[in-house]
């Protein structure tokens, strides 16, 4: 078995599934790209010992999943991840076009399904309803997900949020309904929207912005107002002809 598989089958077990390791998973999404970075803190110098930044991790999911060693039969891996290694911290990322993002080894690690589509001038990003974060390892206790946008959102379903980043805590007590959501505006512009005084909500997709009626309701009540004088101006009239 050549090191490269053997790297890929360690990375199976770690990657975002790691024993007694802690896992955050950052992604930054700014103009269409999509940086993601996924961070697996050590807890132990054992654990931090097992750490090794020359892994060969395919950005492809399905090219991941192949599980062949890349000098085996002229298989190529294609882009790999970057990975950094600092101390007890090991890094993984890389920068995907939304059309690429979908295909992502890491999120594939946590979900069955991941989609992006466009409507009505929104992005909207869903995954698969259950976490699967912890199916082969119950050793992990949780995983942080945390999601930066630089335009507005529209509607999320996020645990917490601080600035623009906004945060999902799984643990093994929700995994089974722990899906990501969030609606993205596609410009900046914000005129029909306002700033909620919570993100929390009762709806799978939590309210980040919402319409202001107040300028129909006004102009509502002044044509109803018009409709009424003017009904009044016409039934003194006719009184008037008459006589």
């Amino acid at each position: 078995m050549g090191d490269t598989m053997k790297k890929m089958i360690i990375l199976a077990i770690i990657l975002l599934i790691a024993t007694g390791c802690s896992c955050e998973y950052n992604l930054k999404i700014e103009n269409n790209t999509y940086s993601e970075e996924v961070i697996l803190t050590a807890n132990t110098v054992s654990e931090s010992n097992n750490f090794n930044n020359t892994w060969s991790i395919p950005v492809d999911k399905n090219l991941y999943n192949i599980g062949l060693d890349t000098e085996s039969n002229g298989v190529e891996y294609g882009t790999l991840y970057d990975s950094k290694l600092s101390g007890s911290r090991l890094t993984f990322s890389h920068s995907f076009n939304s059309n690429d993002f979908t295909k992502s080894t890491a999120v594939s690690k946590c979900y069955n399904t991941l989609s992006i589509s466009r409507s009505n001038g929104n992005t909207i990003i869903s995954t698969g309803k259950e976490a699967k974060c912890f199916d082969d390892n119950p050793d992990l206790n949780s995983v942080i997900i945390n999601i930066t946008v630089d335009n507005t959102v529209v509607k999320n379903n996020a645990d917490s949020k601080s600035g623009n980043t906004y945060t999902w805590k799984i643990n093994k007590n929700n995994a089974s309904n722990k899906p990501i959501n969030l609606i993205i505006k596609d410009s900046n512009d914000i005129t029909n929207y306002v700033t909620p005084t919570s993100t929390k909500d009762t709806n799978i997709y939590n309210t980040e912005g919402k319409n202001d009626y107040s300028t129909y309701i006004l102009a509502g009540i002044l044509g109803l107002l018009a409709l009424i004088g003017y009904a009044i101006f016409t039934k003194m009239k006719n009184k008037e002809e008459k006589i």
